[in-house]
């Protein structure tokens, strides 16, 4: 299992259409093994910003989904949305 952090910044004003777009995608993203352990957005601090931490079966699933077709067509309503985005994939520490 491993987990994946994106944080992603937001044009002025997207947040609803953004979670409109997470919503709709989420089949897709299902699909290649995405489970959604949560989507936060920044009360004080960087303004239009929204971390989501995902939990997948593999590194793979990240490759996975990018180069699904499905996805690809997705393209011109995330730029529309999102301004800058950083996929961060991690493991889960021994801890507790």
């Amino acid at each position: 299992m491993v987990y994946v952090q994106a944080q992603i910044k937001l044009h002025p004003g997207k947040q609803t259409e953004f979670v409109s777009l997470l919503n709709t995608l989420m089949p897709l993203l299902n699909k290649h093994g995405w489970k959604l352990i949560g989507s936060f957005s920044a009360m004080v601090g960087r303004f239009n910003t929204v971390l989501d931490l995902w939990e997948l079966p593999n590194p793979n699933a990240v490759e996975s989904l990018l180069s699904d077709p499905a996805f690809a067509k997705y393209a011109p309503t995330i730029h529309d949305i999102i301004e800058d985005e950083v996929l961060t994939v991690m493991s889960k520490l021994p801890i507790g």
